[in-house]
Order: structure tokens, then sequence, then C-alpha cells
């Protein structure tokens, strides 16, 4: 080892030796070099746009930046900056409106792209500028950009990240608040999104899509398809107040026009809907027509409601607890589950004024019936089999709860909303129910409905209410109105209801508009010669005694003079002469600044067929003492002069 050793040093030495020398011969510098040089040169750098200076008339936010700087600041990496140039930006809207008008493309360009932004913080402030922006620009202006913001929309609502597709739900309220009819206008194009939203296409050969769950997320599943089925009703009533659409089950007002003599009169001699274009193809194939021609708006809507309808029943069947074994017990269900019931009805709600609407656009199309035919059996079995729901109301405080939180709560333990729509939409898909096999389900529907009836105070309960009566003794015949059987105890509840002192006035003005209805329908002879109906037939005439009387009333009531002659001229008889006493004291008190109710109110004498002589002379009477206001008396005098040239 030692002599391994001595080699190895020796070697080492003779490669010391061998390197070259570094060291200089002289140790010290020569004199005046040894010395530190502290002279530098310096260069001043100019930015040229720092130096020009804004004008005195120009917009600037408080730290003194214009639009083009903030919009600038907008694409910085750190999240201040970008916050600061928002609220900038919200600063310039706020005091300098004229920049919207000067800026709109670039402000669009600018702060839309940042509602896909991964900070919370930038994504909310970037929400509430486009807010005020769009609150505060002109439509027409938006007009050319909607693409921009509709783009970005759809983007946020498929996005790969959970927190970007919830706040898209705000960017979606934002839209339908500041830009409706645009929003409905790309109905086709946003509305598929609301399906990725809450599934995802099946990986295996089955057709169709399938729930998703968030695991990921900080909220539950429920609670955000709560949310997303929140957001698809507020589109769907867009979309529906786009396309004008009524409740058929609701009456529609009659609207009388004035015949004035001072200018030239238009009116219309036919339906809008019966002159409209209808695009008809120049070739009779049915191929050929399947090839060239798109695909019309009921079939797109078709195609959706197909893959929406089972993601409803399987969303409800998640969280709905096990069928009782009897019928009349109440089934518990939790408030999210409440929440999420009472959005998917409204949801199947809206959809069948769609449906009705496409139905009557192209009747022969069946879509309705399709419908009917297709969703009663899996409706019944998803949402009739657990009926009636109730629910325990957990005690929220407010304090620590901001509005978003706040916005979905359920009031009623009952349910009694939520109950009556379902056994709404019962009676909507099955017009033709066959009572002896469904005798169970359909009295325990019209049982509930029974049970309801004015025993709730609540205007929006009487509202539908109202309308489930009106759908079950509809003009079109259907099984619900074929016999008086089981319909008879709520019916004798809706007379009885209608002389109740204690029952708001508005309520009972909806309980007579129907009543009205019933007994100017060929079809309900059944329940007009009913004994309780007959009554309130006789009392019919003593609204005419009133000091006060609506609008409505008086259509309802000119309409039953003019349809049903012989019947309106049988229970008026006994109290014409009353009726004529109080006709110059009736005040009409939601009437038009031009009086048109009045017109209609005193026309109803034309109807009348027998006068006694007691009636005409106190007719006369009023007449020749002028005791009508305005030219009523010329107008009931010229009514009358009429009926005797008849």
């Amino acid at each position: 080892m030692s002599k391994q050793g001595a080699t190895r040093y020796q070697k080492f030495l003779k490669s010391e030796k061998s390197k070259t020398k570094l060291k200089s011969k002289s140790k010290d510098l020569p004199k005046g070099t040894n010395v530190t040089k502290t002279n530098f040169k310096v260069k001043k750098i100019v930015l040229k746009t720092q130096l020009n200076k804004h004008g005195e008339t120009e917009a600037l936010s408080t730290r003194k930046l214009n639009v083009k700087e903030l919009l600038t600041r907008l694409n910085h990496f750190n999240i201040h900056s970008r916050t600061d140039a928002l609220q900038g930006l919200k600063e310039l809207f706020t005091m300098h409106p004229e920049v919207l008008e000067q800026n709109l493309g670039e402000l669009v360009h600018g702060i839309t792209p940042l509602v896909l932004n991964i900070e919370k913080v930038v994504r909310h402030d970037s929400l509430k500028v486009l807010n005020l922006m769009l609150s505060k620009a002109d439509i027409v202006r938006i007009d050319p950009f909607f693409d921009i913001l509709c783009t970005y929309l759809r983007s946020a609502m498929t996005h790969i990240d959970g927190r970007i597709q919830e706040d898209s739900l705000l960017f979606l309220d934002t839209l339908l608040v500041c830009t409706p009819t645009k929003m409905a206008q790309d109905f086709h194009k946003i509305i598929p999104n609301f399906l990725d939203m809450i599934s995802k296409l099946r990986v295996d050969s089955k057709p169709g899509r399938t729930l998703t769950v968030n695991l990921g997320s900080q909220i539950t599943s429920v609670k955000w398809r709560v949310k997303v089925l929140h957001r698809l009703k507020d589109y769907l009533l867009e979309y529906v107040k786009y396309n004008h659409i009524q409740d058929s089950t609701e009456p529609v007002d009659d609207k009388t026009h004035l015949f004035d003599t001072t200018k030239m009169n238009h009116f219309s001699l036919f339906n809008p809907v019966y002159i409209e274009t209808c695009p008809v193809s120049c070739f009779s194939s049915k191929a050929i027509q399947d090839t060239t021609l798109p695909i019309d708006e009921g079939q797109k809507f078709t195609e959706y409601v197909d893959t929406l309808m089972p993601l409803l029943f399987e969303t409800w069947l998640e969280v709905c607890p096990n069928a009782n074994s009897e019928r009349s017990m109440e089934t518990v269900v939790s408030e999210d589950a409440a929440l999420l019931l009472t959005h998917a009805l409204e949801v199947v709600s809206l959809i069948w004024l769609l449906i009705n609407h496409f139905d009557k656009k192209n009747p022969n199309s069946d879509i309705k019936k399709q419908f009917s035919q297709k969703y009663r059996q899996p409706y019944q079995q998803h949402f009739l089999n657990n009926f009636p729901y109730v629910t325990n109301i957990r005690s929220k405080q407010r304090g620590g709860l901001n509005n978003s939180q706040l916005e979905d709560t359920i009031k009623d333990p009952k349910m009694i909303q939520q109950n009556l729509e379902i056994c709404y939409l019962f009676i909507l898909l099955n017009p033709y129910v066959n009572l002896r096999k469904e005798t169970p389900l359909a009295k325990s529907v019209l049982k509930y409905i029974t049970r309801t009836f004015n025993s709730n105070s609540q205007d929006s309960v009487n509202n539908v209410i109202i309308k489930i009566l009106h759908t079950i003794f509809s003009s079109e015949v259907n099984n619900w109105t074929k016999t008086l059987s089981i319909m008879e105890t709520l019916f004798n509840r809706i007379i009885w209801a209608y002389f109740n002192k204690d029952m708001p006035s508005t309520f009972k003005q909806k309980i007579f508009s129907l009543l009205c209805k019933i007994a100017m329908n060929d079809k309900l002879v059944h329940f007009q010669k009913c004994e309780a109906f007959t009554n309130w037939l006789a009392n019919l005439p003593d609204i005419l005694l009133e000091k006060a009387i609506t609008v409505q009333t008086i259509d309802i009531i000119h309409k039953f003079a003019v349809q049903n002659t012989q019947v309106f001229n049988t229970v008026i008889r006994g109290k014409l002469l009353k009726i004529i006493k109080n006709l110059p004291a009736i005040e009409v008190s939601d009437v038009d600044k031009n009086g048109l109710a009045y017109y209609k109110l005193f026309s109803i004498l034309y109807y009348i067929k027998n006068w006694d002589e007691d009636s005409l002379n106190a007719l006369e009477i009023q007449l020749l003492n002028n005791v009508y206001k305005n030219d009523y008396g010329t107008y009931i005098f010229n009514t009358l002069q009429l009926r005797s040239a008849d």
C-alpha cells in the first residue's frame, strides 16, 4: 500500500511541475494604474407614450387612466392590476356614459374573455362590469357583438373547471336581464349546453345521456342540479315571452274597439296567424324534402325534449324516497329535494306550453299528442306514486348568507303549490283518462284539489287552482267532464266558494269567469243542470246591482249575453227594474281613459228581449233627465233604437 501511495504522490508532483506558471515577474503594478475609475456615462430611457398628456375633456378614472389604458391592464398577469382596471371601467361607465358608445366593441372584446379567468375575483368583477355595461348600452349597438357574448357564455357553461361552470350561471342571468330578446333568438344554440351541465353522453352502446356527479365540487350534485334547472326555467320563460305564448287555460280578455267618427278606422278581418307566409316546397317527394329542407323549430325542440325529460325523471328518482304503501300518507322529502321538484315541475310546465305552441304552429306534426303518449306513464310513475309531498324547512340565519345562497327557498312545508302543479300536469297529460282503470289515481288528484280549494289565501296557490279548473272545464271534450259523478264534489265546492263572503274579490272574479265559461259550453249541459249551478245562475244578475264592477266582469257578462241570449233573458227578467235603476250608479273600477268598458256595459241592453213596462219607463225617465255621464245616454238611446228596428 505504501509503495502504491508513493507512486501516486510522485505522479502528482510531476503534474504540478508541468503546469504553466502564471506569476508575473514584477510583483507590483505600474504607478498610477492601481486606481478605481468612478466616472461613467448615463443615457436617458424615454418612453414616448408616457409623455403624452391626457386631454382636458378626456374621460379618466380616479387613477387618471383612460379606456385604452384600462383595457391594456385587463391582460396584466397580476390579479390586483386586473381588478383595479375593472373597477376603473365601472367608474368610467358611471361618470362618462359616452365611453360606451365610442368604445363598445373594444370593451366587449376586452372584458368578456375574463369570464373564463381562473381567478374567482376576476370573474365576478368582470360579470359586474358586463352587467353595468349591457344595462347602460343600447340594445341596437350590442347586436353586432352579441355573438361574442354568446360564444363565451357557451364556453363557460361547458368549461372543464366546475367553478367557471358555476359562475357561467351568473353570466346567463346577466344576459337574460339585459338582452332577453337576443338570448331568445339564440335559443337553439344555447339550450343544448344545459344538458352538458348535468349529464354526459353514455360511453357504452346505449343512446342518450346519463347524469353526472360533482365529486370535486364544493356543492352537492343535488344543489348543482337545482341551480341549473332554475336557470333553465328562467331561460324557457324568456323564450315563451319572446314567442308571445299564452296559457290557453287562462281566459283571454276581449278587447273592445270603439269606432271613431273623426278619423279613418282600421279593423283586421282575419286572424294574423292565418295570413302568415307558409313556406311550402315545390317538390312533393318526401325523400327530397327531408334532404333539402332544414329541420324546423318544432322538430329541434322535440329532439331536445326527448333528451331532457328522461334526465328530469332520473334526477327526481335519485332524491325521492321510496313509495308509500298507503296513498293517503304524505311523503316527506328534504329541502333540497323540494327545490329540485319545484324547478323540475316548472320546466315541464314550460315545455308543455312550447309543445302546445309548436303543435298549433304545425298541426300536422302531432307533437302534442306524441308528447302526451310518450311521457304520460313515466310522469305518473315518478311523480304521482309518492304524491303528495311535504318537507321540513330548516331554520336559517340570514346574517351569514349572501344573496346567491338565499335565491331558492321553500316557504311552505306542505308544498301545496308544488302538489297542485303535479295535479295540473297530470290532468294535462291525461285528457282522455280512463276513469275505470285509473280511478284511484284520478280520485286522489281530485281529492287533493278539492281539499285545497278555498282553504288558502295565497294568490299563487289560488292561481294554480284556477288554472287547473280551466283545464278541466276546457272547451275541448275530455273524460274529466264526461260525467258529473267524479267531479260533483269539486264542482259544488267551486260554487260554494263563490257565495262565500270572506272570499277575496280577485279570486271571486276568477271563479265567476270559470262559471260563465261552463254556462256557455254546450258540452257541459249535465253540469248546468246541477242544483248548485242553477242557484248560481239565478243570482247572476246581482252583479249588475253592485256599485262597482271590473272590466273583466263586463266582458264576461257581455259574452254570456251574446252567446247564450235565451238563458240570459231568463235569469235577468225578474231583476231587470232594479238593474235599470242601478245602471247610472255603476262605477267601473279599472276603466281606461276612453271609457270603452261603459259602452260595452250599456250594449248589454240590446240583448234584452222581454222588456216590461216599468223597466222601460224607468229607463226613459233616466234618459230624459240626462243622468248618464258623457254621451252614454245617447249611446243607450241609439242602441235601443237599433234594437227596435231589428
